[in-house]
């Protein structure tokens, strides 16, 4: 058994940790440690799990589709437009620890997951 922190990879007092075993990885923020997911909640959308997309301004995302992510908040308004997957509208999704960009939220009238940057996390 190991002690993962929360607040970031400096130590911290044990009652500030969270126990994790080496069979239940996480993935992290890669900007402060944090944590943002698991393995186990990746997903395919549109049949894949990553996605190479570009935004209205050019900038070019690689992303991960994940059914949950605690570490990762909503940082913005809801908004239709520009979305990248048919039938939802999107948050920008910060991390919860450093309120970095990690990705956006993806919201239908029936589902919800995360699509992660992946070169913002840090992926067992």
């Amino acid at each position: 058994m190991s002690l993962v922190c929360k607040e970031g990879l400096d130590l911290l007092p044990r009652e500030q940790c969270q126990v994790s075993t080496l069979d239940d990885p996480i993935i992290r923020c890669k900007n402060c440690g944090g944590i943002i997911t698991r393995p186990s909640c990746q997903i395919q959308m549109d049949n894949a799990f990553s996605h190479a997309f570009a935004n209205p301004h050019g900038h070019v995302f690689v992303i991960g589709c994940f059914e949950d992510a605690p570490g990762c908040v909503a940082a913005s308004p809801p908004s239709s437009e520009f979305s990248w997957f048919k039938g939802y509208d999107w948050n920008v999704g910060v991390c919860n620890g450093c309120d970095i960009h990690l990705g956006w939220i993806f919201r239908s009238d029936q589902d919800k997951f995360f699509g992660l940057i992946l070169d913002k996390l840090i992926i067992p």
